[in-house]
């Protein structure tokens, strides 16, 4: 190892030595200093430029996007002033009279088939409640009959013939009749002065409602008549209170059509002002030409007749049963 290295020490600078000579001549050499220096001149001026060109580049691009960056905000404010001026626009084009007008309009026929639609509804529960009324009355005479066929059946059985009654038989009938026509009186009595009671209420609600409407006309003249010498003056107010006082107006007409709407629907439930089916039997006594409310209480009369003369048929079956079980015992 030791002889390697020695070796190693002697022999080397016999090859490096001329090679680093070698070198040095070849540095001091004119040509190799010439082209040196170009290379070095060369790297000069290339840095130099390099750094001209980037401070050229940055100036150019500094200047480019300030610039940039002013055209695109004077875009910015300029689509935000339209924004602004086109929302501005629309608000004065919905409060103009005339499409206010029209919103009214549109709100009255919405209303109006609203109300249309309710009032088929009642005339078809109306109908359908006649129809079931006029099946359970055909029902309750062919009970009677029955019941009267049989009654009769077992009279001729027992002996007892129409027209051959003992004295017993027709004073007990007598009294019976007697009774009965006292708790019909009676019953007539109370009925019509509960009748009374509620036609006064209803002439004091109809005249109410009368008041209320006629309130809410006189209201709606003076409003419209304010908003035509508004139309005709010059706003001296900014746009953003004009727009607030119009709102404010389509807002109490919005009002007044839903109130004349829920009056309209009032009368389409309580069944004023609409034509109601006579039951068989009976004659129809409803003028057209009379007011609503009368003609109210012309058919909640006919349907507390209906309703007597259903009782006093129930009361002469329940009576008739009675006779028969007491004969029978």
């Amino acid at each position: 190892m030791n002889k390697t290295i020695k070796m190693i020490v002697n022999v080397l600078p016999v090859f490096l030595v001329p090679l680093i000579l070698e070198r040095k001549k070849f540095k001091a050499h004119p040509d190799v200093q010439k082209v040196t220096q170009t290379t070095v001149n060369t790297s000069k001026t290339v840095a130099h430029k390099t750094g001209q060109v980037a401070n050229s580049v940055k100036d150019s691009v500094v200047s480019g996007s300030s610039h940039l960056k002013s055209t695109i905000q004077t875009k910015k404010r300029r689509h935000d002033y339209n924004k602004v001026m086109k929302k501005e626009a629309e608000i004065q084009r919905y409060n103009r009279p005339e499409n206010v007008r029209a919103r009214g309009k549109e709100i009255a026929k919405e209303n109006r088939k609203e109300i249309d639609k309710l009032a088929k509804n009642l005339e078809k529960h109306i109908a359908e409640r006649h129809k079931d009324e006029d099946k359970a009355f055909d029902q309750r005479q062919k009970q009677m009959i029955k019941t009267m066929k049989k009654m009769q059946k077992y009279e001729e059985k027992v002996g007892h013939t129409p027209g051959q009654h003992d004295a017993k038989t027709e004073k007990r009938a007598e009294k019976i009749e007697k009774r009965n026509k006292k708790e019909v009186d009676k019953m007539n009595k109370n009925l019509k002065k509960h009748l009374k009671e509620r036609h006064k209420k209803e002439e004091k609600a109809a005249k109410a409602r009368e008041k209320a409407l006629k309130k809410n006309m006189k209201d709606m003249k003076k409003h419209e008549e304010k908003a035509e010498h508004a139309t005709d003056v010059v706003p001296t107010n900014s746009s953003v209170k004009h727009g607030n006082t119009v709102q404010s107006n389509d807002q109490q007409e919005k009002q007044r059509i839903t109130t004349l709407s829920e009056l309209q629907t009032t009368q389409s439930h309580t069944g004023e002002g609409q034509p109601t089916s006579s039951a068989p039997g009976q004659v129809e006594t409803t003028s057209d030409n009379a007011p609503l409310y009368e003609q109210h209480y012309q058919n909640m009369e006919r349907q507390v007749q209906d309703s007597d003369t259903l009782r006093q048929n129930q009361q002469l079956n329940d009576t008739s049963k009675k006779s028969t079980k007491k004969q029978g015992r």
